[in-house]
């Protein structure tokens, strides 16, 4: 009797510490959000030897920089310059990045662009679906990035016309460390009401990180689908609308499975001198 008790007693804290385990594993893929990264090379053109400049385009996790999932060949790139959109698909170049970051050997894409006029360029991505197998959900995150040739305002404030998309409301460049961003989520053109919006800084894993809970930001938009967030740090911030707007993808099983669907905005901060 006594040393089936002990074996019971064993049974329960074996099974005890698995779920632990899994709920901490659970807890520790949920917390790291995705995100795809449109990154130019420089966020500002303010003379000529920057007009040329380039694209890195990832799909990952942004604090900490790892791992890169595999990425499909976008279904469109472009960008929207005085209310004219621009197909740059073509100049999509995949890559494979070698190193920590990519222990899968995941498919990412590069791009070279030159601005010849002055004004604000929003640059945009519609990636092709994406199974996560953990929330058994495709992911679309629809995503863009604005860059301001030679300081001439001309349509910052403008939506693209994505699904979902983040509308500035405050300036998205030119912004310092501790600003505040301000956007509007818009669903299908429309102010998305209590929206959940992720923010995530790209780390890269240079930024150490005391708990969980500091890799993702999370706020809710308004009634109106207006959110601020005061950015404490210098670099790149990835802001992700996320929504279920009721939609279903096939799976890879077969089977019907719905769809996130998202609206990013990447906004670069520096140091005040």
């Amino acid at each position: 009797m006594f040393l089936r008790s002990k074996e019971k007693k064993l049974s329960h804290s074996l099974s005890f510490l698995l779920l632990a385990i899994s709920l901490t594993v659970l807890s520790s893929q949920k917390a790291m959000a995705h995100f795809i990264e449109l990154i130019p090379s420089i966020p500002l053109i303010t003379k000529s030897a920057e007009s040329d400049f380039s694209f890195d385009i990832r799909f990952t996790h942004p604090m900490e920089g790892a791992p890169l999932m595999e990425m499909e060949r976008p279904d469109q790139f472009g960008v929207q310059v005085a209310g004219k959109k621009y197909d740059l698909t073509k100049s999509l170049q995949a890559t494979k990045l070698e190193g920590k970051f990519n222990p899968a050997n995941a498919t990412s894409y590069t791009a070279d662009h030159k601005i010849k006029r002055a004004g604000d360029y929003s640059f945009y991505l519609v990636p092709k679906p994406y199974w996560e197998p953990e929330e058994q959900a495709m992911i679309i995150h629809y995503t863009k990035v604005l860059v301001n040739a030679y300081g001439l305002e001309n349509g910052w404030d403008q939506p693209v016309g994505l699904p979902v998309e983040i509308m500035p409301l405050s300036r998205p460049y030119g912004l310092w460390a501790n600003n505040i961003f301000s956007g509007q989520v818009l669903n299908n053109g429309q102010p998305e009401p209590n929206a959940v919006i992720e923010i995530e800084y790209r780390g890269q894993g240079k930024v150490d990180i005391p708990a969980t809970p500091f890799i993702t930001q999370v706020v809710h938009a308004d009634k109106n689908g207006v959110f601020h967030y005061a950015m404490p740090k210098a670099g790149w911030w990835g802001f992700a609308a996320l929504l279920d707007n009721g939609k279903t993808l096939p799976a890879p099983d077969g089977t019907d499975a719905q769809v996130e669907e998202g609206g990013l905005i990447w906004v670069h901060t520096q140091d005040m001198p």
